[in-house]
């Protein structure tokens, strides 16, 4: 998926949003170093557990591309791809993959397909776009096969159609 630090307009956005379903995998939550001012940290762990839903989510939006409140997590939702990059984080990627070349960056966010595991961007782009609208904590939004909740613990997008999906915030991520 290519992105631009530009912002696309929304409806050509949408228009190319495609629907499929997925595979599956087993979660993966990783916590590392200490906690932001006023938050609280998980402890490390691998297991497998059922994925955040939106139920708690108070609106649904549909928005192509967003970013947190805070400006530290940045999605889009395009071309049958969801993908979040994240500016600040306590926890390091696993290693660099051989198939990722070392002119782009590795492990700064998470994305997935319409079908298939999540995976760490291997990329020279980046999806966070400061002029992208905020996702308000406690809102979801839906396009194509996708749905991403905002919440003030991180955020979480997923293929509804089979639960899988990434999680993202300062002290973690996780794949499902």
């Amino acid at each position: 998926m290519q992105l631009s630090r530009r912002q696309l307009p929304l409806p050509a956005a949408l228009a190319a949003v495609i629907s499929l379903a997925g595979c599956g995998v087993t979660t993966k939550t990783v916590t590392v170093g200490t906690p932001a001012p006023g938050t609280q940290a998980a402890a490390h762990s691998v297991a497998a557990s059922a994925p955040t839903t939106p139920a708690a989510a108070t609106a649904v939006l549909h928005l192509a591309t967003f970013r947190s409140p805070t400006g530290n997590i940045g999605c889009v939702l395009l071309d049958g791809d969801a993908r979040c990059d994240i500016e600040r984080r306590s926890w390091s990627p696993p290693p660099r993959p051989a198939s990722c070349p070392t002119i782009v960056d590795f492990g700064q966010g998470l994305q997935m397909q319409a079908t298939g595991a999540p995976q760490f961007v291997c990329a020279g782009d980046t999806a966070r776009d400061p002029a992208s609208p905020p996702l308000p904590y406690g809102r979801a939004t839906r396009v194509g096969p996708f749905e991403c909740v905002s919440r003030t613990t991180g955020m979480t997008c997923t293929r509804p159609a089979d639960g899988h999906g990434f999680f993202l915030s300062i002290q973690s991520y996780r794949i499902f």
